[in-house]
């Protein structure tokens, strides 16, 4: 008895709400000791940039890598039609939807990932990406939501099958004729339109991953700038459950992050991107986004017309 009282004296005291709790993560953060995606090194790792459309919509006509691969440090320049041999140009998506990793035919959103730079350093990697050459036609843009279902408007997700419109997807729930009847009855009833403004998360930390797929385990390690690692996982293996990668043998660790605020709960095709250029060359591979990237193509917030 005496033992366990003296415990209790010794253990921390436990508050409920409204009690502050003593932040535990400052000493080794303000003493430069935090571990983000970008500290890790892993042996005979290489790094990662991405090439991008500066249209909204367009047709890819050719894609030219020839000055890229005779660059000095540029190992491998990855396509659409380069991650359609192993069936990883698509992934499924949250929503259950579908989306490119890198397209074939055609972009359909502006900073669309068009191909992947893999080279021995980041610099070598960012020049290899100025020096693929990409021939677009442009196509008619989407610009309005409003315009987006006018008969005239262009299809932008025409990869789809059956697709006849931009229309996403319907939703509907609680009971719809009661909520009319309360409308009806009511002695009065004011009706608003609300516009909810577009924001955009700017983490300190921009997105990236280093991917290492371990050849003679089968195992794949990805460190990942993620707010939801067991989702992430369970996304890579819808993935690249047909080339062998089961749930169990795919570990997402996610260290410190520099910031979330919803902006790194998405899989981005980069992510992707990395893991099967790891899967493909059994090296681990880096990608880390800049800033430009990280505005132009990461999942935005809230523009609700309501």
């Amino acid at each position: 008895r005496r033992q366990i009282m003296a415990q209790c004296k010794t253990s921390p005291e436990v508050g409920g709400m409204g009690h502050s709790v003593k932040r535990k993560e400052d000493p080794r953060f303000i003493r430069g000791q935090g571990n983000y995606v970008d500290d890790v090194v892993r042996p005979g790792m290489v790094f990662m940039d991405i090439v991008r459309s500066p249209y909204a919509h367009a047709k890819i006509k050719s894609i030219n890598t020839e000055k890229a691969l005779a660059h000095p440090g540029v190992a491998a320049v990855i396509t659409g039609e380069t991650l359609k041999e192993y069936n990883l140009h698509m992934m499924p998506t949250l929503m259950s939807d579908t989306q490119m990793v890198l397209p074939i035919e055609k972009v359909c959103y502006q900073a669309q990932e068009v191909a992947a730079v893999i080279a021995t350093d980041r610099y070598s990697a960012a020049d290899g990406v100025e020096l693929v050459e990409v021939e677009y036609e442009p196509l008619p843009v989407v610009v309005d939501p409003h315009k987006a279902t006018d008969p005239d408007a262009p299809i932008i997700r025409d990869d789809k099958e059956g697709q006849e419109n931009n229309h996403i997807f319907h939703w509907e729930a609680g009971d719809k004729k009661g909520t009319d009847d309360i409308f009806k009855k009511a002695d009065v009833v004011v009706k608003e339109n609300i516009y909810l403004p577009r924001i955009h998360v700017a983490s300190i930390e921009t997105c990236g991953c280093v991917s290492e797929f371990d050849s003679v385990s089968g195992q794949l390690t990805v460190w990942m700038t993620t707010q939801a690692p067991h989702a992430i996982r369970t996304v890579l293996a819808l993935v690249a459950g047909h080339v062998g990668l089961r749930e169990d043998k795919i570990r997402v660790i996610s260290p410190d992050i520099g910031g979330g605020f919803g902006g790194k709960v998405p899989v981005y095709p980069g992510y992707v991107i990395a893991i099967a250029a790891s899967v493909v060359t059994g090296l681990p591979i880096k990608w880390i986004e800049d800033r430009r990237e990280n505005l132009q193509a990461d999942s935005f917030a809230r523009d609700y017309h309501m």
